[in-house]
């Protein structure tokens, strides 16, 4: 499973905390691993001292880099689209044959990703 920033944007609302936590341990049960981009980090990440949810969540699970960028943008121009850091989950989970745990399913669609909705 991959992350969106929504993903963890969410973790940080206490009134959502307990609905993101109890999905990724479903997760960890089925011993599926858990990834997130850097370029989806540096969407959510403002403060770490004040994001504990977040700065422990992420370092439990992968952190990949910016992938392909020739496949990022062929992505978005296929797409229509412009957002490079959703093109580039997109690609990852293509790649890896994994699905995207998203808060946005519109643009995940658009982008033609396997997708599931938190």
């Amino acid at each position: 499973m991959i992350l969106d920033a929504g993903v963890f944007i969410a973790l940080e609302n206490p009134s959502q905390r307990r609905v993101v936590i109890k999905i990724l341990e479903a997760i960890r049960t089925r011993d599926e691993p858990i990834r997130t981009t850097k370029p989806v980090l540096a969407q959510a990440w403002r403060d770490p001292a004040r994001q504990v949810p977040m700065t422990r969540l992420v370092n439990s699970i992968g952190v990949l880099p910016f992938g392909d960028s020739q496949a990022v943008g062929l992505r978005c121009a296929r797409s229509g689209t412009s957002d490079v850091v959703d093109a580039d989950l997109a690609t990852w989970a293509e790649a890896l044959g994994e699905t995207i745990l998203t808060t946005d399913p519109d643009d995940m669609t658009k982008l033609g990703a396997t997708h599931v909705s938190l």
